[in-house]
C-alpha cells in the first residue's frame, strides 16, 4: 500500500526531471502496463515525445503528457507511478485503475523548507 508518507518521500526524492530521459526507462513501464492500459509514445525523440493513454476519454487531462515533464517512473508491487512536479499518476498493473495524487501547496512549502541553507539565508524562493 502506498501511504501518504511514501508519497511525500517520492516527491522529496524526485524534485527534478532526470538529466537523461532514457534513465526513466519508459519502454519497461509501457511493457509492464500493456495488458491493462493502452499506451503509446508519439515520437522516438523523448525530448519531444508525449505518452498517450489511448483508452482514456479524449478530453481527460491525464490522457497525454510530455515525457520531458516526468521526474521519475517508479515500480511498486501493484502499481507504476509516473511522478511529476505537482502530481503523481498511479497506474495499476493488474487492472485498468488509474489514481492521481495532487501535491498541495502546503506540501510544496514543506519541501521549500528543505532548501539549501544559502537559499534560506538569502530568502530565495521556488518560482513557478
Amino acid at each position: 500500500m502506498i501511504t501518504d508518507a511514501v508519497i511525500q518521500e517520492i516527491y522529496k526524492k524526485n524534485r527534478k526531471p532526470p538529466k537523461d530521459l532514457n534513465d526513466l526507462n519508459l519502454p519497461e513501464a509501457l511493457y509492464i502496463l500493456r495488458q491493462h492500459h493502452d499506451m503509446s509514445v508519439d515520437s522516438e525523440d523523448l525530448t519531444k515525445a508525449e505518452v498517450v493513454l489511448n483508452d482514456m476519454e479524449e478530453y481527460s487531462p491525464f490522457r497525454r503528457f510530455l515525457v520531458r515533464s516526468l521526474h521519475a517512473i517508479l515500480h511498486f508491487d501493484r502499481q507504476v507511478a509516473f511522478v511529476f512536479r505537482s502530481h503523481i499518476l498511479f497506474l495499476n498493473k493488474h487492472d485498468k485503475e488509474l489514481r492521481v495524487h495532487f501535491r498541495t501547496e502546503e506540501e510544496e512549502e514543506e519541501d521549500d523548507d528543505d532548501r539549501s541553507w544559502l537559499a534560506r539565508l538569502f530568502g530565495a524562493r521556488h518560482h513557478r
